[in-house]
């Protein structure tokens, strides 16, 4: 890759990024949209960017069909807009911080209908300060101005929120936009078909458990029937992507292979673990975070549904850094992750692991509060970063010193020489136990030796967690 970080680090190279992506989407729509414009300006133009771009897509495994269709979703070309205009200011570096988040969570309003025992927002009552209409629609061109390509709702209940419909029809005009919900609501279809109407593209519902039972002890009574028939909902309906969102402790962790495979029976697209962040009301049930040895056993589990994905249909994704980790030493170099996704031929495209592995929170994505304030993960909500308020939504990500900091890995307050640029630890787990830039105590390399925190494991759990790895 130092080919290619030299080529993309040149002058000239640097110069034509700036000349398209300080052009905006215009430019890039010129070049590469449905709709290209058929002229000599567009011709020449398309030269050198094509040139830059196909270096780097070839490096990452992309072939030409591949590039045409990558080009032909409006997002990619937002995301593409926003690669430029990084590199034509930064160079390529690594970790790659990107000129704006290429993803927001936008935790949309405190609004929910449920109280979970989990929930890092403490969601429940409408918080007073909340975002006007104005001042959402507001936010939402900023994003798109900043080249923003990607935007979750989520909450509380976003559903419930004062203005969603309306707010989600217009975000959806610019971006990718994607829904977070605890699916009991969208057992009324009605729901279910407003999201599809109103631009949704991919809607994840909270499922914690594989029986009522234990999902109810997380939910509360009665909603593991509900989510699941939102569930059923949404999978019938064509124009939507659907997931299931696992959220695993000791609580569950027995479940989640039984979580996996009534997903597959639901006829879900994917299946996603999210890292218990003892934070919001989580933090009542730190005694129950995964050990380091059961977080290895989660890895292990995921990276064998990971492989069979083609046979079962489900894809299989983590908030967890150290899933690319373990996806990259049991496929001995060939698969990892880039940005919390799962990238096939790893060997292949190894350079780039350099620039996109690891935690994205503050270098990929930021999230923002129901109020307008930005923290680097929708997991630290107490580190905020700015006040949309009061500053540009551009300004707060670009001159964030906490961010900058978090993303600085040269700067961690722990050695891990072999992996700190595929996994690195995740920085809200890091900072939930004390420490922005130190270890995440459920590392199986850092949890059992490198870090102050001591694990309560019993025989059985240690067994179990052999047993499922």
């Amino acid at each position: 890759m130092a080919k290619l970080e030299k080529i993309m680090n040149r002058r000239i190279v640097r110069n034509v990024f700036k000349h398209y992506s300080t052009r905006g989407r215009a430019r890039i729509e010129e070049l590469f949209g449905a709709d290209r414009e058929r002229t000599l300006r567009a011709f020449w133009g398309r030269i050198p960017v094509n040139a830059a771009l196909g270096l780097g897509m070839k490096k990452i495994g992309v072939n030409e069909d591949l590039r045409k269709m990558f080009f032909a979703q409006k997002h990619n070309r937002q995301t593409v807009l926003n690669v430029m205009k990084t590199i034509a200011g930064n160079g390529l570096r690594h970790p790659f911080r990107f000129d704006a988040p290429l993803v927001i969570v936008w935790n949309y309003t405190n609004v929910c209908n449920l109280r979970c025992r989990y929930c890092y927002q403490s969601a429940g009552r409408p918080a007073p300060d909340e975002l006007s209409f104005e001042e959402k629609i507001d936010l939402i061109n900023q994003m798109v101005d900043a080249n923003v390509a990607f935007v979750a709702f989520s909450g509380g209940e976003p559903v419930m929120g004062p203005g969603f419909w309306d707010v989600l029809n217009y975000a959806s005009r610019f971006l990718h936009t994607s829904i977070a919900s605890n699916g009991t609501l969208l057992a009324n279809n009605d729901y279910v078909e407003r999201l599809a109407d109103n631009g949704a593209r991919n809607v994840f519902v909270s499922l914690d458990g594989a029986r009522a039972s234990s999902h109810n002890d997380i939910r509360g009574e009665g909603n593991f029937k509900k989510s699941i028939a939102g569930i059923k909902n949404l999978v019938r309906n064509e124009h939507l992507h659907v997931g299931v969102n696992m959220v695993v402790t000791r609580r569950n962790y027995h479940e989640v292979e039984e979580v996996m495979e009534l997903a597959i029976e639901l006829g879900v697209n994917s299946f996603s673990h999210y890292n218990f962040i003892p934070t919001g009301r989580g933090s009542e049930d730190k005694a129950l975070d995964l050990t380091p040895r059961q977080r290895e056993g989660l890895m292990g589990l995921l990276c064998d549904y990971h492989f069979r994905r083609k046979e079962t249909g489900l894809n299989i994704v983590s908030t967890s850094p150290t899933f690319a980790r373990a996806l990259y030493e049991r496929s001995e170099g060939r698969n990892a992750g880039l940005f919390h996704y799962t990238a096939d031929h790893a060997n292949e495209i190894g350079g780039i692991i350099e620039y996109a592995g690891g935690c994205g929170a503050g270098r990929v994505y930021g999230a923002v509060q129901p109020n307008g304030f930005m923290t680097p993960c929708v997991f630290m909500p107490g580190v905020v970063i700015g006040d949309l308020r009061e500053e540009r939504f551009i300004d707060i990500w670009r001159n964030s010193e906490v961010c900058k900091k978090m993303c600085d890995r040269d700067n961690f307050e722990f050695e891990c020489p072999k992996y700190r640029t595929i996994c690195g630890g995740c920085r809200a787990r890091a900072y939930a136990y004390g420490n922005l830039v130190g270890p995440d105590p459920g590392c199986i390399y850092q949890g059992l030796s490198g870090c102050d925190h001591e694990w309560d494991e019993s025989e059985e759990e240690r067994e179990m967690a052999v047993s499922i790895a």
